[in-house]
């Protein structure tokens, strides 16, 4: 009988060790820069209503300007402006389809590795900010997948709201799906500009406790008609990432702003 015992018990240790091993070695794969994970749809669709749920407590009503742009048809890229820790799951909570959020990997970090799979689950992937082309090819290939993106094209939060300067990464992604369709498809990015109504500059990069209901004066979210890649001319990343820009920075908001002039 104690033989059973100990056997069994060595069975349950050398089971408790394997699937530790897997899961630390899956939560090292979400933390690499350009690893897509595998998602969970019912995760997903929880996570949508809870975001919904989250955002009313902390932030209030949300107004949507431009709904109908948020199924353009074709393969998309979302570009939302980043002035709040608020930004990604206002986003998650608007969107009408499964989106793919590319995020900085340090984001991913914390909870002993489960909250770089459950993230991957919702649907983010991570981007480790001094590597970025190791996204390039991984994020085409999620574009020609089918599945959207959700990219922010500044990179990282601006607490003052002052616009940073916009990255080419998405105009990079958008025109190589482009090419690798041979331009027989449509591939565009949907300028997507979130006005907080009352926002804090001293919490603006959270954490979200510190937030608390500072932040409950409501938000706009005004999504812009898809920027078509093929319309473009000419074709470059500055002439993408230019129009996208123009595009988010021209929308009026009192608590954004375009770069003081020097």
């Amino acid at each position: 009988m104690k033989k059973q015992f100990l056997r069994s018990s060595q069975v349950i240790k050398g089971f408790i060790g394997t699937w530790r091993k897997r899961f630390r070695d899956y939560v090292n794969q979400c933390l690499t820069s350009g690893f897509i994970p595998n998602t969970f749809r019912p995760l997903q669709f929880l996570g949508k209503y809870l975001a919904k749920f989250w955002m009313f407590v902390q932030v209030g009503r949300i107004r949507i300007v431009g709904k109908e742009n948020l199924t353009p048809g074709g393969r998309v890229i979302f570009c939302p402006n980043h002035s709040s820790m608020f930004d990604a799951p206002v986003i998650f909570s608007i969107m009408k389809r499964y989106p793919r959020y590319m995020t900085a990997h340090e984001e991913m970090r914390g909870l002993a590795g489960l909250k770089a799979v459950i993230m991957g689950a919702f649907g983010c992937f991570a981007v480790d900010r001094t590597r970025g082309k190791t996204v390039l090819e991984p994020a085409i290939n999620v574009l020609l997948g089918g599945d959207p993106l959700v990219i922010f094209p500044e990179g990282k939060i601006s607490g003052s709201g002052e616009y940073l300067p916009f990255k080419k990464g998405a105009a990079l992604i958008a025109i190589g799906a482009c090419d690798q369709l041979d331009h027989k498809e449509k591939v565009g990015i949907v300028p997507i500009h979130i006005c907080f109504h009352g926002r804090d500059a001293k919490t603006a990069g959270g954490p979200y406790g510190a937030m608390g209901f500072k932040w409950r004066k409501g938000a706009t979210v005004t999504v812009g008609k898809p920027i078509w890649i093929h319309d473009l001319n000419p074709l470059t990343p500055d002439t993408v990432t230019d129009t996208v820009r123009i595009a988010i920075t021209e929308q009026t908001c009192p608590t954004t702003s375009l770069p003081s002039a020097v």
